[in-house]
């Protein structure tokens, strides 16, 4: 029997149990669990930016709503949480806030982005333009004029501040004199037949001073009067979160407030000439510095302190000027020299002498109030009232209206900054803000305007699904 080997082997075939352990599973498990907690995570955080800017977006769009009278006449943003009725409603401050997320949350199908879901609005810490005693306006006012004027010219409003330091003490001066030898000529009873009678027109001269006298001729006074009761700065106020840093009273602060308003305000000068048909108060820079309900009332208080100041400097000029003081002692002499009392002539001379300042300043103050300028330091070229012509000047007080020599120094707009520089900052805001209230009241769509219900800047709290975010966004 034959056998044959098989040419092929047969394959050999082995069996392996797939298994996994304990261990393996715990730790896919563990991993499962990080990737789902991570996948959650970048959810949500996708989903709080996603909030985030919604909210950002929806308080944008609340704040474009700003009031426009104020933009547009006097370069403020404000939202009128009134609407223009008149009475704060925050609860529809909230509702705009509402609809104007609502429209960035919701997609086009009609449901939540990203689970993103409004549940609740709230907006509390209003900070109105009147907290702080108006200091909230005070430092947007002053915001808007650093945008619109280099820093440089408040050095300039610095100096002109300063000078009136230096007047300040002249015109004490000046009312110092005229106190000591007012009524020298009147009180004088010895031999009173010696005393020429022209001596008695001197002794104190500017008593009979009136309004009229100081006003140029053809210019049309106003005659409006408002009450003031309702005035912001008298009222009862809403109260916000805003309130004062402090600092409004520092002198730059206050240059940069006062120039505000005089690029906002109106003030003599500019409506003497014609007046205009209707408005709050013409005369709204005198009002912020004397606070009268009354333009000529106002008017009349501004003049009466540039006649002061102006008095003190020509006083001061008279006394240092050889020629003129001569002129003054040469008139005393003819006037009350025969009644040989020495110390009498002496006063009659400083009689004439302060009638001299009073009268040049009654010249000065009627160009200040046609636009002229006025040497702040005085000479013999700026001085335009002759001695021989003062006393029919008086009785005529435009005789000089015109000067012939133009000066070049301070205006009337320059000598209102002076003086309002000596006001707190609180007093200027508030009555600022009577007369920009009142202004506005008068135009269309501004009636019911409340200064204290004009927002600069709030708190919101938003909820959604899961999230909560709190932000205070304002004008800046």
């Amino acid at each position: 029997m034959t056998f044959f080997k098989r040419s092929c082997r047969r394959r050999a075939v082995f069996k392996k149990k797939a298994q996994i352990t304990v261990w393996m599973s715990l730790c896919f498990l563990v991993f499962l669990a990080l990737y789902l907690i991570c996948l959650e995570s970048v959810r949500k955080q996708s989903a709080r930016r996603r909030a985030e800017q919604e909210v950002e977006n929806g308080l944008f769009s609340l704040f474009s709503e700003y009031e426009p009278h104020l933009l547009e006449e006097y370069g403020l943003f404000y939202l009128d949480t009134s609407f223009r009725t008149g009475t704060e409603r925050t609860d529809e401050l909230c509702s705009h806030l509402w609809s104007f997320m609502e429209e960035n949350t919701v997609g086009l199908t009609g449901k939540p982005i990203e689970n993103v879901r409004l549940m609740g609005i709230n907006v509390d810490e209003l900070v109105r333009a009147t907290d702080g005693d108006g200091a909230v306006f005070y430092r947007q006012a002053v915001r808007a004029m650093k945008q619109r004027v280099g820093a440089a010219a408040v050095e300039d409003w610095i100096l002109q501040a300063g000078a009136r330091e230096e007047q300040a003490e002249a015109s004490r001066v000046y009312q110092e004199d005229y106190d000591s030898y007012r009524g020298a000529v009147v009180d004088y009873e010895d031999e009173e037949d010696e005393l020429e009678g022209e001596a008695f027109r001197w002794d104190g001269l500017a008593d009979g001073f009136v309004f009229s006298m100081a006003v140029p001729g053809g210019a049309v006074v106003s005659d409006r009067s408002v009450s003031l009761t309702g005035a912001p700065s008298r009222r009862t106020l809403s109260r916000g979160a805003g309130a004062a840093l402090g600092d409004e009273d520092g002198i730059i602060q206050k240059q940069w407030f006062i120039s505000y308003l005089c690029e906002y305000m109106k003030n003599a000068p500019d409506l003497l000439p014609k007046g205009r048909p209707e408005g709050y108060l013409d005369y709204q820079m005198e009002y912020i510095l004397c606070g009268h309900g009354s333009d000529r009332a106002n008017l009349e208080q501004v003049i009466l302190e540039l006649l002061l100041l102006r008095e003190g400097v020509n006083y001061a000029f008279l006394l240092t000027h050889a020629e003129y003081q001569d002129q003054a002692e040469l008139l005393a002499y003819a006037l009350a020299g025969l009644t040989g009392n020495e110390g009498l002539v002496q006063a009659v001379k400083h009689l004439i002498l302060l009638g001299w300042a009073y009268g040049e300043s009654l010249t000065e103050v009627r160009q200040l109030l046609q636009g002229y300028e006025l040497a702040l330091v005085k000479g013999d070229e700026s001085w335009q009232v002759p001695l021989w012509g003062l006393l029919g000047m008086i009785g005529d007080p435009g005789r000089y209206d015109i000067q012939k020599n133009r000066q070049s120094g301070l205006d009337y707009e320059a000598y209102l900054r002076m003086l309002l520089t000596l006001l707190p900052a609180r007093t200027l805001a508030m009555r600022s803000l009577d007369v920009i209230e009142g202004e506005l009241q008068l135009l269309d769509g501004g009636e019911k305007l409340h200064v204290d219900h004009c927002v600069e800047s709030l708190n919101a709290q938003v909820w959604m699904d899961g999230i909560y975010l709190e932000r205070t966004y304002g004008y800046e």
